[in-house]
């Protein structure tokens, strides 16, 4: 006997577990079978909706970050401070004493605007004119010389034309460290003259057509620059040349390379000299507890508590009684103004088994003044796998990754200074200054720059250093806040004095030659702690993991539809009773029990029952 198809869905629907199927099949009226009929459709729609909104929210692989506030006893940070003067004026070598009066007619030109405005004003001062300028720059003791360290007491001097240590004055082509004449432009100018020119900014790129469109609609807020307003500065028409700064810093860093490093932390500021007071949790520390490494920068600098003795304190309660708190002398009668700006120390928190970084993530302590640095310690943790790139290999083996430069524990910032400076070497055939290098790399000059520049603006917009160079799975931060007094008080400055006077030759001209309000500016006073042991730590966690998904589906499934797994299971049987259908050719496998329920009825027709024959019999007998 042929089924049809529909009586087999017919079937499926009396007899399943959903909710509009049996309804649809069991009202008698058109209009109700329509209306079930498309509820259960919506139903459907809205269904595989969210079901596919939820996979495509899964496959994305979104995290997200869980913040605790937790407690514990904290490791103190490595603490590493570096003097802001990379070269004591007394130390340095005699040839860099000439690249040093160099540098001072650089940055002159600079502030007139170039080196042809500088020349100009030169050549346009008469006799008269020089000589009442040599009288404004001369002091009382010398007719053409004047010292650069105020009042503090030195033998270094600037002559109004150039630097000289050694006491060898500079004419107008300048002098060698020997005190003899030279009729040789400087150098660092004659780059100036005739360098490349960039009237851009070195790292420029096409906005897009929104951007545009938001620049326009700002013309009316903004006004363009007005030449009139500038028009008699003339020392901005030197506009897009490499700064003074920077120039100094590529000729200098250059030129030291051929020093052995030896030679250059000899000439620096020592621990010895710097380190006035120390004290760690209520104890007497020295220099002893500090390790040195000389940085391209800033010269020599120290690190408490690097944890290269193999132990790292630890702290058990906050507050400044329990930091560290370190007096130092920062010897300002020493600085080179050319080279050094400004005066005080650069300081950096950081992780034990880390290179300091200390240009790009170090911060200025000022002198006169006690900075208390209040710390909190900060972890890190991310997912790995399909949620990030990061490397769990926290060793300067990353896989994958370049950091051979940077010793130590891997960090990011390390890495991507070491694709850079790879790539530098590789198109440039010189390795930058600003990075650290191989030993035996040739350090790129004034003259590499626009090569260094390009090939660094390639490397990180086309983000190939980026890709690898991941985010470490876990990582730890040192966060502070910073708060600053005066210091030495008025009061306490002549106990100060009292106590420093007998502490080497240096301290003993200062505190010879010094007023009060100058000597504060030699000493400044810091105090490193924890202001509490509670601690953030972030952690980041699947936004939807495999259960969530099977959840949030489960839970549509049943709101929109009315289904369960049960009713899978149905649906997975129908599927199952239309293939064998299909294999039976249409026929329905209840055919012979039909057949035979007939011919019972066929036989029960022809034979009636005993019974019926005694009740007729019993009958007609009557």
């Amino acid at each position: 006997m042929k089924e049809k198809f529909g009586d087999v869905l017919a079937d499926f629907a009396e007899t399943t577990t959903a909710h509009a199927p049996p309804k649809i099949m069991t009202h008698k009226h058109i209009l109700s079978k329509l209306f079930w009929g498309f509820l259960f459709l919506v139903g459907i729609g809205t269904f595989v909706f969210f079901s596919q909104e939820l996979i495509r929210s899964f496959v994305s692989f979104e995290t997200t970050t869980d913040i605790e506030l937790k407690f514990s006893v904290l490791e103190f940070p490595a603490v590493t401070f570096c003097n802001q003067n990379q070269f004591r004026a007394d130390r340095v070598p005699e040839d860099i004493q000439t690249l040093v009066a160099e540098f001072l007619e650089a940055k002159r030109a600079d502030m007139f605007g170039g080196k042809d405005k500088y020349d100009s004003f030169r050549n346009q001062l008469t006799a008269e004119k020089l000589k009442t300028l040599k009288q404004a720059l001369e002091d009382d003791d010398d007719d053409d010389e004047y010292e650069y360290s105020t009042d503090q007491g030195t033998d270094s001097k600037v002559t109004s034309s150039g630097y000289n240590a050694s006491g060898g004055h500079n004419a107008s082509g300048g002098t060698n460290a020997m005190g003899q004449g030279t009729t040789e432009e400087p150098n660092i100018i004659a780059a100036l003259k005739s360098g490349r020119r960039r009237k851009k900014r070195s790292v420029e790129y096409a906005l897009t057509e929104q951007e545009i469109t938001i620049v326009e609609d700002m013309e009316g807020f903004y006004h363009p620059p007005n030449a009139d307003d500038f028009q008699n500065m003339s020392w901005f028409d030197n506009y897009g040349d490499v700064s003074s700064e920077k120039s100094i810093l590529l000729n200098l860093t250059q030129y030291i390379s051929q020093y052995m490093e030896e030679d250059l932390i000899e000439a620096g500021h020592d621990i010895g000299e710097m380190l006035q007071e120390c004290v760690f949790m209520g104890k007497t520390c020295g220099p002893e507890d500090f390790y040195h490494f000389y940085d391209n920068k800033y010269g020599n600098c120290y690190t408490f508590n690097s944890g290269m003795d193999k132990a790292v304190a630890r702290i058990t309660n906050p507050g400044t009684s329990f930091g560290l708190s370190l007096t130092m002398f920062i010897n300002q009668v020493q600085y080179i103004p050319v080279l050094t700006q400004e005066a005080g120390l650069r300081l950096l928190l950081h992780k034990q088994g880390q290179v300091p970084i200390m240009e790009e993530d170090g911060f200025d302590v000022t002198p006169g003044t006690k900075s208390s640095i209040a710390v909190r310690y900060v972890e890190v943790s991310r997912l790995d796998g399909l949620y990030s790139n990061c490397t769990k290999n926290g060793s300067r083996f990353a896989e994958g990754t370049s950091h051979e430069y940077y010793p130590g524990n891997y960090t990011q910032k390390a890495c991507l200074k070491t694709c850079l400076q790879n790539g530098i070497i590789k198109k440039c055939g010189c390795a930058s200054p600003l990075y650290r290098r191989p030993v035996n790399a040739i350090v790129c000059g004034p003259d590499d720059n626009a090569c260094v520049e390009e090939v660094e603006f390639d490397l990180l917009d086309n983000n190939i250093c980026s890709y690898q160079c991941p985010l470490p799975c876990w990582e730890s931060q040192y966060q502070y806040v910073i708060s600053s007094s005066q210091w030495p008080s008025n009061n306490y400055m002549p106990f100060l004095k009292e106590s420093l006077d007998e502490r080497g030759e240096d301290m003993k001209k200062v505190m010879e030659a010094d007023t009060r309000t100058g000597l504060s500016q030699q000493f400044l006073k810091m105090v490193v702690y924890y202001d509490n042991l509670n601690f953030y730590k972030y952690t980041e966690r699947p936004t939807m993991t495999t259960k969530d998904l099977i959840g949030a589906l489960g839970g549509h499934l049943g709101l929109w539809i009315g289904m369960s797994v049960i009713s899978f299971i149905e649906v997975f049987e129908l599927i199952i009773t239309l293939i064998k259908w299909c294999a039976r050719g249409g026929r329905s496998n209840k055919t012979s029990s039909l057949t035979d329920l007939d011919e019972k009825s066929r036989r029960a027709e022809e034979c009636p029952t005993p019974v019926l024959k005694f009740k007729e019999s019993w009958v007609n007998d009557d």
